[in-house]
């Protein structure tokens, strides 16, 4: 008689069995061992049996009572299943967190993995976690995630430099002057939070809600707020310097309070720095690539060797600004207040300077000052012979009758220019550049009079 093999549970079965009922009937009877390890192994296997197996993992998911490590197994598998249906169960069905007694004494004995551990109303005093894996945690006294999350563990002082904290529930949570170096917190909940004095230096808090949170004298040197939400919080003498805070929202924050108005090195690119008072903030060598800073007062600040490339900084206040050797080409400043400001060289080429403030104060390298006269027309256009104009931004500008022999205008904006009857005798101009001006009676590069 012809005899074949289970791949579960092996051994010989009749001619004409299913083994994959016969390894179904094993999973079952493997999640009903006393034996956790045992259980575990058979959630490993379960999806290899299709649609009832992947039923007896989402089952165990959902039964009460059951060991939290052996469901940790069910709701992990479904969550890294490659069906998306699966994944979709365990998003819709949120582990339960487990209880963890005295966390403190089971850290001093060596254990360091308290993920998804129930320590709301705990009485953890100043403890020592450093290292400790604390995802998924929930380590506040209300409803986890709800409105009443107002009264949170007190971790003031402690040590939780190194540990994971990703993902946390701390909302208003007390951690004035704690040990937070290097500590993991991407995504945490910390808005209202206490931070105040706290210590995250180095610290990971990519994407973390810190809205409202008190970070008063806080050290976040070096720290990686990415896409964090810091909207209205309180950074009076934190010091940020060298922080990412790229796509970070800034919205409502007075800058001008940190530590030393120090924000040196610091990476704001895409910030929202809606309502935020950046007035007299040193931001030297920081990167603002990009960023919308459209109408704010950045008068008094340090924007040294700063990269403000393609930066919006229409109607910015910048009086009295220090932007020597900043970056800003292809930046707006049109209609900004540059009076007083130095930028001495800086890079401004495609630069719109159109409707810009500037004094006699003003330092800036002979070149853009006089692409700020043509755009302005405060140019003597009949004496532009020989004129350095490269990559500048001379859109609108009225160049007609203009003498610009000889002149570089290589790579400059000649969008809607009007270049009538101006005399370009032996001018070097990028390609294509003859499509964008009007060039009616103008004397072209080779001699030549355009029609």
């Amino acid at each position: 008689m012809a005899e074949t093999f289970d791949p579960v549970l092996g051994g010989q079965q009749l001619a004409g069995s299913d083994p994959v009922m016969g390894g179904l009937v094993a999973i079952e009877q493997d999640l009903a061992s006393p034996d956790l390890e045992v259980r575990i192994r058979a959630i490993e296997e379960a999806l290899q049996y299709g649609e009832k197996g992947a039923q007896l993992v989402i089952q165990t998911v959902m039964q009460k009572g059951l060991a939290w490590k052996v469901q940790f197994a069910a709701w992990k598998k479904l969550l890294e299943s490659a069906d998306p249906e699966l994944v979709q169960v365990a998003k819709a069905h949120p582990l339960p967190l487990r209880k963890v007694e005295d966390i403190q004494a089971r850290y001093r004995a060596g254990e360091r993995d308290f993920r998804w551990a129930d320590l709301r109303g705990a009485s953890l005093g100043r403890p020592d976690l450093s290292g400790a894996d604390l995802r998924g945690a929930d380590l506040g006294k209300g409803e986890r995630g709800g409105a009443a999350c107002l009264y949170q563990a007190d971790l003031s002082r402690s040590d939780l430099s190194w540990a994971n904290l990703s993902e946390v529930y701390l909302e208003g949570a007390n951690l004035s002057r704690a040990n937070l170096k290097a500590a993991r917190l991407s995504r945490a909940k910390l808005s209202r939070a206490n931070l105040s004095a706290a210590y995250l230096g180095e610290a990971d808090l990519e994407g973390a809600d810190l809205r409202s949170a008190n970070l008063s004298r806080a050290y976040l040197r070096g720290a990686n707020l990415d896409n964090a939400n810091l909207t209205e919080a309180d950074l009076s003498e934190a010091n940020l310097e060298g922080v990412n805070l790229r796509q970070a929202n800034l919205r409502g924050v007075n800058l001008s309070r940190i530590r030393q108005a120090c924000l040196r090195g610091s990476n704001l690119s895409g910030a929202n720095l809606n309502g935020t008072y950046l007035r007299g903030v040193d931001l030297s060598e920081a990167s603002l690539a990009q960023t919308y800073l459209r109408g704010l007062d950045l008068s008094g600040a340090n924007l040294s060797g700063a990269n403000l490339r393609g930066a919006n900084l229409k109607q910015a206040n910048l009086r009295a600004a220090n932007l020597n050797g900043a970056n800003l080409s292809g930046a707006d400043l049109s209609q900004a207040d540059l009076s007083g400001a130095n930028l001495s060289g800086a890079d401004l080429s495609r630069v719109s300077l159109e409707g810009s403030l500037v004094s006699a104060e003003t330092q800036m390298d002979p070149k853009w000052r006089l692409v700020w006269e043509i755009v302005n027309g405060q140019a003597d256009v009949k004496n532009l012979s020989g004129a350095d104009l490269r990559a500048a931004d001379l859109r609108g500008a009225n160049l007609e009758g203009a003498d610009l022999s000889g002149a570089d205008l290589q790579e400059a904006d000649l969008l809607n220019v009007s270049l009538k009857g101006a005399n370009l005798t032996g001018a070097k101009l990028s390609p294509g550049w003859d499509r964008f001006a009007d060039l009616s009676g103008a004397i072209l590069p080779d001699g030549t009079i355009h029609p």
